[in-house]
């Protein structure tokens, strides 16, 4: 069954095509990496799937639900479209490059909110979930401390644990430790490479490649606002006979 389904998704800013036709549905449990030069256009790929941008043109379906967007005349969401999506969008979960944690609350506050304001649990059931999302992560002595007191990783930890707590449907990473000294990048791909294990469905958008041919399921590789090539991670880090493929690979080994 697809959790996630586009369907010749396109998105233009001022006139200028970033994303171009993209088509790809992703399964139940699977993990989709997607890699690719800088402007490629993989971050408004993601950001057109957590509904943060709207399309300028093709369809987005999360748990086989279609996703709808009404515009007003000025071109900009209607009231109730908003609403409508507020309640889609928490089927899915989202992971920026910085943190995007509240620094005036605790680790538990930046938890906990998401699930009483959207998913209405009781402040009790949401501190209890928290409460056992951070074991799991070896966090749970961070509970009360606020985020500039944590290291990056962590910070990065608490900000999964934060999507985590709204139970998605599927969770997008965009270039989830590019913010990262290099000695804080292991702890976050170690907590993602645990969910791949537990079954999560994700979309990763990485530099790492190594992460991404050890993780993924699938690979996908974008060029200019398409989809170049795709396939299993040994299909597309061992590919020799296709050109775009072999220029990327080349051009990250001289940097």
């Amino acid at each position: 069954m697809s959790v996630l389904q586009l369907n010749k998704l396109t998105k233009s800013f001022d006139g200028k095509t970033v994303v171009d036709g993209i088509d790809f549905s992703v399964a139940k449990g699977e993990v989709v990496a997607i890699i690719g030069p800088s402007g490629a256009g993989k971050s408004s790929l993601l950001r057109m799937i957590n509904l943060l941008e709207v399309p300028t043109s093709g369809e987005i379906a999360i748990d086989s639900e279609q996703v709808k967007y009404t515009l007003n005349g000025a071109g900009h969401l209607t009231f109730l479209s908003k609403f409508r999506l507020s309640g889609m969008r928490s089927k899915v979960g989202m992971v920026f490059q910085h943190f995007n944690l509240w620094n005036h609350k605790t680790v538990l506050e930046n938890i906990i909110e998401g699930p009483i304001a959207v998913r209405k649990q009781t402040r009790r059931e949401a501190i209890q979930q928290a409460e056992q999302l951070l074991t799991r992560v070896d966090l749970l002595e961070k509970k009360d401390a606020y985020p500039d007191m944590l290291s990056g990783g962590q910070q990065q930890r608490v900000a999964i644990t934060r999507a985590l707590a709204m139970r998605p449907s599927v969770l997008l990473f965009d270039e989830p430790t590019s913010a990262l000294d290099p000695e804080l990048v292991g702890e976050v791909l170690k907590m993602i490479a645990m969910l791949a294990e537990e079954g999560m469905t994700m979309v990763i958008v990485t530099h790492e490649m190594r992460f991404a041919r050890q993780v993924a399921d699938r690979v996908l590789y974008m060029e200019e606002g398409r989809i170049v090539a795709e396939g299993t991670p040994e299909a597309i880090f061992e590919s020799n006979d296709n050109p775009s493929l072999v220029r990327f690979f080349s051009s990250l080994q001289s940097h």
